[in-house]
């Protein structure tokens, strides 16, 4: 390269690390604190450093070294640009719905998107994720705080009050799920054809609702698992006769249909013909004879407490 090029090429600022090397190189060729007059040159030529640097990080370890540490950055105390600042009260004054994206956000305040990001990195801001609560009355709120009371075990009232182990509750509740999306996305080799998927409308994919039962797992001394707590997860379908004839298949062919309604008299009827025997199938053998509490939400699908029909079951 001729001088001309060399002097033409803008100039590369070193970041902390390979300022760092160029001094460690330095001491390693430092005998007693004093270097040969060729050092300057050999470090110059073996990190790819103008000699002019390598003499800078040299006399900037020198004047930081009287202070106990040595510091070669090239940015010194105050150097750099300031960091804007952020007016706290125009952002408590900014109403919560222009809060939900940077971009509005850095609206209301009068202050870049990029610069609001610095500052939740930094700490200044933090990002909440807010879930919205129910409305309760004061009724509502006795009867959960009587639910709470329940859980307690009653021989650990009067020194240190416990929660029940829950061993004994099976939680059930229901949900709709759709047998595919719109879109999917999937990781394919290369030499992989891409999937065809097809549906009669793509704005009324097939759902079907299913019960899940699930009881809390129990570990032993070991923490070994022995009983994963998982009764089962069911789905509201039915085997119904085709009322037609097709190219696929004739008049009558038994075929799985997704139930469309579920109602309360079908939830009634998994829990007496499948969860029950389920859990009498699938429960730990050291608690049989013990009392077993099914717990339900308040839709309107679940049975009354006291059904006759349930509790005939239940108690076989």
């Amino acid at each position: 390269m001729s001088h001309v090029d060399q002097a033409c090429k803008p100039r590369k600022n070193l970041s902390n690390k390979e300022r760092w090397a160029v001094y460690n190189a330095l001491m390693a060729r430092t005998n007693g604190g004093k270097r040969r007059k060729t050092t300057t040159r050999e470090v110059s030529d073996l990190l790819s450093v103008p000699m002019k640097t390598v003499q800078r990080i040299w006399n900037r370890a020198k004047e930081t070294s009287h202070g106990g540490g040595v510091d070669v950055s090239h940015k010194r105390g105050n150097s750099g640009r300031k960091p804007i600042p952020l007016d706290l009260d125009k952002i408590l004054a900014t109403p919560l719905h222009m809060r939900t994206n940077l971009r509005s956000f850095s609206v209301s305040v009068g202050v870049s998107a990029s610069t609001l990001q610095r500052r939740v990195k930094e700490g200044l801001l933090r990002r909440h994720t807010n879930a919205i609560k129910p409305s309760l009355t004061e009724e509502n709120t006795m009867k959960r705080l009587e639910f709470c009371l329940s859980m307690l075990d009653k021989d650990t009232l009067f020194h240190e009050p416990k929660f029940v182990d829950m061993y004994n509750i099976v939680h059930i509740d229901e949900k709709w799920f759709y047998m595919t999306k719109k879109m999917e996305k999937y990781y394919l080799l290369p030499e992989e054809e891409d999937p065809h998927r097809t549906c009669q409308s793509k704005n009324f994919i097939t759902k079907v609702m299913f019960l899940a039962a699930m009881a809390r797992p129990r570990f032993d001394e070991e923490g070994n698992e022995t009983f994963s707590g998982k009764i089962g997860i069911f789905p509201f379908v039915s085997l119904e006769p085709a009322k037609r004839r097709s190219k696929h298949r004739a008049a009558g062919t038994l075929e799985w249909k997704a139930s469309t309604s579920v109602k309360r008299e079908h939830v009634k009827d998994f829990l007496i013909n499948k969860v029950i025997p389920v859990i009498h199938e699938r429960w730990p053998k050291e608690d049989l004879g013990k009392t077993i509490f099914i717990q339900q939400d308040n839709a309107r699908t679940h049975i009354n407490c006291g059904d006759k029909d349930f509790e005939e079951v239940a108690l076989m």
